[in-house]
């Protein structure tokens, strides 16, 4: 009986395993119905992280150590950005540096507040993106910040277009990306008996489309920027077009694609005319002629916004003699630079610090001495235009 108990049972598995190879070689052969949508993974929301204000440092090994810095501004506008950013201007302690910002919008105070102190501290905002290299991404603060700028992947959307309207100077790349619609607010509420809080969009809120109207005007903006964000849902983005954003002004120079921030010569911001005929190498320029043994030399002071130098450069009246044949040598301040010739023209960079700590006593006194001529003295201070370029680079500290 045992032995024959032992057979039924083999056998009852020799079938079940010849059903289930059956069934697995059925499976097999079988095809998916063609109207069977397949499944797709959709890639999570990206969620903007708050704004980060940071005060960056290039990184271009080339400038150390006098680099041009900037304040970097990228993230969502959240409620307090506006008094995180006013913290951040007063540090500088009067210097006004210029504003990199790339941000998706957020709070319409925060945006406005940011904007009108951008304009009562007279700074520049270019549309731009700041690479962090000593911190990371989402780091919420980031002491002694270096980093490099770029245009590519920056955006300027919602209320994040009224800062722009801010600067004196209004930047933006060759491709711009920025971008307006309807005004919103966000408000929060508490509900029921166990306080539940959340946030009301109220979509055109009565007077906040008019006191946008009245500040983009106060800030020169014109059309088409209102008309569009009027007729754009709240649900979309109107990005405007260059010639729109030349038309209006919310634009004013365009942004050096390759290199926003420049750290050679009179290093900083980088920007030029849309037109290209007017060069913007240097934001601030004072020039003067000043005396020389046998003739006369054309004096320039140069600084473009943020930078960490100012570029001194002499040129000779007489194509003939040049810097190099003359063996021009220049003295500021006491301290002998060298000169960098080419042509008829030199030049050579001095510390920012070191060009105040001149200025701040009045006079820039310089001295060019040339091979077999006595030397000619002059002051840099007294250059046309040479007080404007001196607050700009050595503006006084205070609230």
């Amino acid at each position: 009986m045992t032995g024959a108990r032992e057979r039924l049972v083999a056998a009852v598995l020799f079938a079940l395993a010849a059903l289930l190879w059956v069934g697995a070689a059925a499976l097999a052969d079988a095809r998916v119905p063609p109207r069977l949508p397949g499944l797709k993974i959709m890639p999570r929301p990206r969620v903007e992280p708050p704004m980060r204000i940071l005060r960056v440092t290039s990184s271009d090994p080339a400038c150390q150590p006098n680099c041009p810095e900037w304040i970097s501004a990228e993230g969502r506008i959240m409620p307090g950005a506006g008094a995180a950013f006013a913290k951040a201007v007063a540090d500088l302690d009067g210097r006004r540096l210029p504003i990199l910002i790339s941000s998706p919008g957020g709070s319409l105070p925060d945006a406005v507040a940011m904007g009108k102190l951008i304009r009562e501290k007279r700074l520049a905002v270019a549309v731009a993106r700041t690479l962090i290299e000593n911190c990371a991404e989402r780091a919420p603060a980031c002491p002694s910040a270096k980093g490099r700028a770029m245009t590519g992947g920056a955006r300027c959307a919602s209320a994040c277009s009224l800062v722009l309207a801010g600067g004196v100077e209004r930047l933006v790349g060759p491709m711009p990306l920025v971008g307006v619609h309807q005004i919103t607010l966000a408000m929060k509420e508490t509900e029921g008996a166990v306080h539940q809080k959340r946030i009301k969009k109220v979509y055109e809120p009565i007077g906040a489309d008019e006191e946008v109207e009245g500040y983009l005007r106060s800030m020169g903006i014109g059309d088409p920027v209102m008309t569009l964000l009027r007729k754009t849902p709240a649900s979309s983005i109107r990005w405007l077009s260059l010639a729109e954003l030349q038309s209006s002004h919310l634009a004013t120079l365009a942004l050096d694609a390759e290199a926003p921030i420049v750290t050679s010569g009179a290093n900083g911001l980088n920007a030029h005319a849309f037109d290209g005929a007017e060069a913007r190498a240097a934001d601030f320029t004072a020039r003067g002629e000043a005396p020389v043994a046998g003739g006369a030399f054309e004096a320039t002071l140069a600084y473009a916004r943020g930078g960490g130098v100012v570029e001194i450069a002499l040129a000779a009246r007489d194509a003939k003699a040049t810097p190099a044949q003359s063996g021009w040598a220049l003295t500021v301040g006491g301290e002998s630079l060298p000169l960098e010739a080419e042509g008829s023209a030199a030049s050579v960079t001095i510390p920012r610090d070191r060009f105040c700590a001149e200025a701040r006593g009045g006079k820039i006194a310089a001295t060019v001495a040339a091979r077999g001529s006595p030397a000619a003295d002059f002051d840099l201070a007294r250059l046309d235009r040479a007080a404007a370029l001196i607050y700009e680079v050595c503006p006084p500290a205070g609230p």
